[in-house]
C-alpha cells in the first residue's frame, strides 16, 4: 500500500506518493532540507497517485508556497483535496491519519539516523540493470534481488531511489483519471477491466486489466516501474560495433535486393520514423530487413524483431541467429524454454512480450502487422510503440496492409517499399470468382475439388466458421469417394498433425477456418474460399492471405485459386485487384521470368492501393 504526501522545501510545496514516506523524506533531504507531511492513510497506488496529481493541481491553483512562510496552507490544501478524492473513490474512513506523521528537515550538520540511503553509484547501476524494461512491482523486486543489487526486503527502497533520481518512473499498473476512467499503463488499454477480489491489497473489488493478464496481473493496487534505456546500455552507440557480420543464408532476388537497399537507406538517412514494407505472400520479406538490422547493430544499437504469433517467432530465431552469428540474440515468447537475456543486442519476441520493454530499441521490425492478435489491438500496438527509444525507428512488414496504412501511404505520410514478386519469379495466382447461390455452393465446390484433387494435387478449402468446416468436409467425403479429407479449426487439438498431413502429402483435402491462412506452405496446393463474400470474417486481407497459399514453391509456382460466393463483394474485388496490381507491377519492373515477364492479366501497375 502507498501514501500520498506533501514535500515542502525552500523551493515550494509539491505532492508525491510512495511506499515508505520515511525513506522518501530521507532521500529528499540528501538533495535539500525538506519537510514531509503524509496526507492519506495506506491506500492502493492508483489512489495515492490520483491524490498526488490532484493535490499538485490544487497547489498550482493556489500558488506555490514557500517553506517557513506557509507550510500549513499547503497542507490544508492537500488534506482537503485528499479527503475529496478518496471520498469520490468510495474509500471508507478518514482521509488522513491522526496525529498526522510529519518529518521535518533535520538541522544542519546532523545525519539521517536510522535510515540507510543507498549510494548514488548503486542507484545508477541498479537502474542500468533494469534499463529499457517495464516491470510490475514483484518483477522489479526479483530483478534487483537476483542481480545482487539488494536483498528482497530492501529492494523497494532501491526502486524508490531510482525513481527519485529521475532514472525510472513509478506509475500504477492501472491508473485512475480525475473522471474515474481506468487505463492500463503496461499495455495502454482503456479496457475492459474486471473488479475482482484481490489478494494483493485485500479489497473485494480491485480493477484488473483483462487485455494483458496473461503477462501477469496488472491491477490498480500494483506499482509499475518504467525504466528507459540509458546510454551505458549501448557502449558502442555512435561507433562501429565489433563482431557484427551479416551472413546471408542465400542470395536475394532482384526484388528483395532492391527492397533491402531501400530499407537500409531509409534507416540511415530518411527522416520518417516509420516505413511500410509491402511484400506479396511468399516473397521472403524477413531477409529483406537484415540490411537495416545490420546497420543498426554496426552502430551499437539494439533491435527488436516482433511478430504477433509464437510459431512465427520460433521459426525466425534460427534464421536471425544464422544471419548474425557474432551477435547475442534472445527469444521472448510464451512457452520458450531458453534463458531470457534482457541485455541481448537482438530480441525476438511476440508482440505480447513487447510489454516487458520501455523505450529500449533503436530499431523495431514488426512482421505480419496485419495478423491476429496484433491487428486491431490497442494494447499490442501501444506495447510495440512504447518499446521504441525516443529516436527509434519502426519497420512495418506485411503482405496485406490495413486501410489505415494504405491511406497514410497515399497521403505521403508513410514511406512504402513494395516487393511485388515471389522468390521464384512467377506471378501470383489470380483468383477466379465463381458466383453461385444457396444450395449450389457445395456442389460447385465438390465439382472443383473432384476434378483436381489427388496425390500431389492437394486442396485447401477455407470456410468462415467452424461448423461449416465439418459440414463441407462431410459433404466432400460423400461426393468424392476415396479422397482423404480432413477438417480443422483453431481449437482442434490435432491441428498441427493435420497441418503436417497435408504438407507431407497424406491428406488430399483440408477444410479449414482461417487458422490455416498463414504459415502454411503446401507444394502444388490449390485453394478454394467458400462464402468468400462473408465480410464479417473474410475481409480483403484474409482473402489475399488465403489466396497466397497457392503457388508458393518453385517446383509448383502456378496453383489455382477460386473465390466461391453468392455476390462479388467489395472485399472480394479489392483482394483480386491487389493481386492483379502486384503482378502488373512485377511485370513492369522486369521481376517476372519466362513468358510472364511482359504480360499479366492486370496490365500495367496503376498503384490504386498504395
Amino acid at each position: 500500500m502507498f501514501h500520498a504526501y506533501i514535500l515542502v522545501s525552500k523551493s515550494g510545496a509539491r505532492a508525491g506518493f510512495g511506499h515508505s514516506p520515511d525513506f522518501d523524506w530521507a532521500y529528499a533531504n540528501t538533495q535539500a532540507p525538506t519537510d514531509l507531511v503524509v496526507i492519506t492513510p495506506p491506500v492502493p497506488v492508483a489512489f495515492a497517485s490520483l491524490v498526488a496529481q490532484e493535490v499538485d493541481r490544487g497547489l498550482a491553483a493556489a500558488g506555490r508556497v514557500r517553506a517557513g512562510r506557509g507550510r500549513e496552507p499547503s497542507v490544508r490544501v492537500g488534506l482537503r483535496t485528499a479527503r475529496s478524492v478518496l471520498h469520490a473513490l468510495g474509500l471508507a474512513g478518514p482521509a488522513f491519519l491522526s496525529p498526522r506523521p510529519i518529518w521535518r528537515a533535520p538541522p544542519p550538520d546532523t545525519g539521517l539516523a536510522g535510515i540507510r540511503i543507498p549510494p548514488r553509484s548503486l542507484v545508477v547501476e541498479s537502474a542500468l540493470a533494469l534499463s529499457g524494461r517495464s516491470l510490475l512491482y514483484e518483477e522489479a523486486m526479483r530483478a534487483l534481488a537476483s542481480g545482487g543489487f539488494s536483498s528482497l526486503d530492501k529492494a523497494h527502497d532501491l526502486l524508490a531511489a531510482i525513481c527519485a533520481e529521475g532514472l525510472g518512473l513509478l506509475v500504477p499498473a492501472v491508473s485512475i483519471s480525475p473522471l474515474g476512467t481506468r487505463t492500463c499503463n503496461r499495455c495502454g488499454s482503456s479496457g475492459p477491466f474486471a473488479s475482482t477480489p484481490c489478494a494483493h491489497c485485500g479489497r473485494r473489488a480491485c480493477s484488473l486489466c483483462l487485455q494483458c493478464r496473461s503477462m501477469g496481473s496488472a491491477r490498480e493496487c500494483v506499482p509499475l516501474y518504467l525504466v528507459a534505456a540509458h546510454d551505458r546500455t549501448s557502449p558502442h552507440a555512435g561507433a562501429v560495433a565489433e563482431g557484427v557480420d551479416l551472413a546471408m543464408p542465400h542470395p536475394l532476388t532482384d526484388a528483395r535486393r532492391h527492397a533491402a537497399r531501400m530499407l537500409r537507406d531509409w534507416y540511415i538517412g530518411d527522416s520518417a520514423r516509420e516505413v511500410l514494407v509491402w511484400a506479396v505472400c511468399g516473397a521472403g520479406k524477413t531477409e529483406v530487413s537484415f540490411s537495416a538490422i545490420h546497420s543498426a547493430l554496426a552502430s551499437g544499437r539494439r533491435v527488436l524483431f516482433a511478430a504477433p504469433r509464437r510459431d512465427v517467432v520460433a521459426e525466425l530465431e534460427p534464421r536471425v541467429r544464422a544471419a548474425f552469428p557474432g551477435v547475442t540474440c534472445s527469444t521472448f515468447c510464451g512457452g520458450s524454454t531458453g534463458q531470457r537475456d534482457y541485455d541481448a543486442r537482438v530480441i525476438l519476441a511476440t508482440t505480447h512480450q513487447a510489454m516487458r520493454f520501455y523505450r529500449r530499441f533503436d530499431l523495431v521490425i514488426l512482421d505480419e502487422a496485419d495478423a491476429y492478435p496484433f491487428a486491431g489491438s490497442e494494447a499490442l500496438a501501444s506495447a510495440v510503440y512504447r518499446s521504441l527509444a525516443p529516436t527509434g525507428r519502426l519497420v512495418i512488414m506485411t503482405a496485406t496492409p490495413s486501410r489505415g496504412h494504405l491511406a497514410r501511404v497515399r497521403s505521403g505520410v508513410l514511406p512504402c517499399i513494395r516487393i511485388p514478386a515471389r522468390h521464384h519469379g512467377k506471378p501470383l495466382p489470380e483468383p477466379e470468382v465463381v458466383t453461385v447461390h444457396g444450395s449450389d455452393l457445395l456442389p460447385t465446390v465438390a465439382e472443383i475439388v473432384g476434378a483436381g484433387a489427388g496425390p500431389g494435387s492437394p486442396f485447401l478449402v477455407f470456410v468462415p466458421r467452424r461448423r461449416q468446416a465439418r459440414e463441407v468436409a462431410k459433404y466432400l467425403l460423400r461426393k468424392i469417394p476415396g479422397a482423404r479429407v480432413e477438417w480443422v479449426h483453431s481449437q482442434d487439438p490435432a491441428r498441427d498433425d493435420k497441418r503436417a498431413a497435408i504438407v507431407g502429402g497424406k491428406c488430399d483435402v483440408l477444410v479449414s477456418t482461417s487458422v490455416m491462412e498463414r504459415g502454411v506452405t503446401v507444394d502444388g496446393v490449390d485453394v478454394i474460399v467458400c462464402h468468400a463474400d462473408d465480410d464479417a470474417v473474410f475481409d480483403y486481407r484474409a482473402l489475399v492471405q488465403m489466396a497466397g497459399r497457392a503457388g508458393r514453391t518453385a517446383a509448383n509456382p502456378s496453383g489455382r485459386v477460386w473465390f466461391v460466393c453468392a455476390n462479388e463483394s467489395g472485399h472480394v474485388r479489392t483482394a483480386v485487384g491487389i493481386i492483379r496490381e502486384m503482378n502488373a507491377e512485377a511485370a513492369s519492373r522486369g521481376l517476372l521470368v519466362g513468358e510472364h515477364s511482359q504480360v499479366v492479366s492486370g496490365g500495367e501497375a496503376t498503384h490504386r492501393w498504395a
